[in-house]
């Protein structure tokens, strides 16, 4: 799903970096598969663009993307899919209510947004030379779209949920 939309042409650049709608499928699939799924399904899709594979925004692929603009984003994708993901299964075997749910979940997405930015900011800083008032500074812009999507993560989290119930993780017991 990260590559389907990774191939959709960006919206507009900031900074070297495409505005595309990757970012919400990164968001939502710690929601939905947890820890160790998603953090396997970010980092093999990862892997598959440093294979070569143009997968990454842009239709880029090889190890050299690690080293432009978007690089640490692709490291802040895996540390979401993992820690994102533990995070939302905790929410999860709790069993909310839906509006606990879905504040619980949009929290998760936060951190999500949060690890993807703090990869991003950092590959900047590193790649471009940049300090980080200016790392941060550039991506400023794509911050505000990002919550959003966020938001609509969760909708489609909740959604997911709501279909196939037995998605959800095993009840904490206690």
């Amino acid at each position: 799903m990260i590559a389907a939309l990774a191939a959709v042409p960006p919206i507009f650049m900031v900074g070297g970096v495409p505005f595309a709608l990757q970012m919400l499928v990164v968001i939502l699939i710690p929601l939905v598969l947890g820890s160790v799924r998603g953090g396997a399904a970010c980092g093999l899709y990862v892997l598959v663009g440093l294979l070569g594979v143009p997968v990454f925004g842009g239709q880029q692929g090889g190890p050299g993307a690690l080293l432009g603009a978007s690089g640490g984003y692709f490291i802040g994708f895996i540390l979401s899919g993992f820690i994102a993901g533990a995070l939302a299964t905790m929410v999860l075997r709790r069993r909310p209510r839906r509006p606990v749910m879905a504040a619980s979940l949009y929290g998760v997405a936060l951190d999500s947004v949060a690890l993807v930015y703090v990869g991003g900011v950092t590959g900047q800083m590193v790649n471009a030379s940049l300090s980080l008032h200016a790392a941060i500074v550039l991506n400023l812009p794509l911050l505000a779209l990002d919550l959003v999507k966020a938001a609509v993560a969760v909708m489609f989290a909740i959604g997911v949920f709501t279909a196939f119930p037995k998605l959800l993780p095993v009840r904490n017991r206690g």
